[in-house]
C-alpha cells in the first residue's frame, strides 16, 4: 500500500517550506482541499510551477464521500493531499484521517505556516498570553451559536486573548467579513447580555495575512462594523482586555503599516 501525506503550504505560494516541496515531489499523485480554506494571494495554478507537478482539486465529497485519497493510497500510490496554512489547525480531515488509520494506511503530516501562528507574528502579540481560539459562524437556521460568547468571556476573565475563525466554506462561496463578525458579537451580546462584548471594546482585524495586500486593523466593534477591508480570507482578534506595554508598542507600529487597505462602506 501507499502512503498519504497531508501538507501545509502556508498562507500564500511563497510561503511553502522546503520539506514541503521534497515531499510533494516524492509524491505519485498531487490533491489539493478547495473547500476549507483559500490563498490569501496567488492561486493553486502558481503553487502547481512552484512544485512543478500537476495538482488536482478535490471537493468535501471527494474526501469524505467517494474516499478518492485513501483509493488511491490503498492502490500503492504515494499521495500528497495539500492544505492551505497547516494541516492540524482546521479539524476538517479527521474524516480522511480516520478512515486511512481504519484501513492500515500510514499518515505523515508536514506542518505549514497557519493563520494562527502568523496572527501573532504580524501582530506581536505575545503567544502564551492567547487562549482557547475558536470559531465564529453564521446563523444557521436561525440559531446563533453561543458557544464562541463563553470562550471569549472565559478568556477575558484570565486576561487573555482571544483568536477568532471566522466561517470560510470556499466551496459555497461563505466567506465571512471583518465587518460581518463584528456585527454577530454584537448581536451575541444581545442575546447573552453579560457585558461581555460591548460597541467600544478593540479588536484587531486581519485581512490577507501574508499577501502583499495584507491590512491589519485595530478598530472598536462599532467602528469595524462600517469597515471594508477587502477581499478574504478575514480573522479577528480579541485582545485581553489589558495588554501588555510590549504588546501596545508593537501593535500600534504594525496597524500604522498595513492600515492602508481601509475603506468606509457606510
Amino acid at each position: 500500500m501507499g502512503k498519504i501525506y497531508i501538507v501545509g503550504v502556508g498562507l500564500v505560494p511563497k510561503q511553502i517550506t522546503l520539506e514541503a516541496l521534497e515531499i510533494i515531489k516524492s509524491c505519485d499523485i498531487v490533491f489539493v482541499d478547495t473547500y476549507t480554506s483559500m490563498y490569501a494571494e496567488g492561486d493553486f495554478k502558481e503553487l502547481e510551477r512552484i512544485i512543478n507537478k500537476p495538482i488536482n482539486y478535490l471537493k468535501r465529497k471527494d474526501i469524505e464521500v467517494n474516499k478518492v485519497i485513501v483509493d488511491k493510497a490503498k492502490s500503492g500510490f504515494n499521495v500528497a493531499l495539500l492544505v492551505v496554512g497547516d494541516p492540524h489547525i482546521a479539524t476538517t480531515h479527521t474524516a480522511l484521517i480516520e478512515e486511512a488509520l481504519n484501513q492500515g494506511l500510514d499518515i505523515e503530516f508536514i506542518p505549514g505556516i497557519s493563520i494562527l501562528c502568523a496572527s501573532m507574528t504580524y501582530t506581536g502579540l505575545m503567544p502564551y498570553r492567547f487562549g482557547k481560539p475558536v470559531s465564529l459562524v453564521f446563523p444557521k437556521n436561525g440559531i446563533l451559536y453561543t458557544s464562541t460568547y463563553d470562550v471569549i468571556e472565559q478568556n477575558r476573565k484570565l486576561n487573555l486573548h482571544t483568536f477568532l475563525f471566522l466561517d470560510l466554506d470556499v466551496e459555497r462561496g461563505i466567506y465571512m467579513t471583518i465587518s460581518d463578525a463584528a456585527s454577530l458579537l454584537l448581536k451575541l451580546e444581545e442575546v447573552c447580555r453579560r457585558n461581555v462584548i460591548t460597541e467600544d471594546m478593540k479588536v484587531i482585524g486581519i485581512a490577507r495575512a501574508g499577501s502583499r495586500s495584507s491590512c491589519i486593523v485595530y478598530e472598536s466593534l462599532g467602528t469595524l462594523r462600517y469597515l471594508n477591508l477587502g477581499p478574504p480570507p478575514h480573522s479577528l482578534i480579541i485582545p485581553a482586555p489589558k495588554l501588555h506595554p510590549i504588546e501596545e508598542q508593537t501593535l500600534t507600529y504594525v496597524v500604522n503599516k498595513y492600515r492602508s487597505c481601509v475603506r468606509f462602506s457606510r
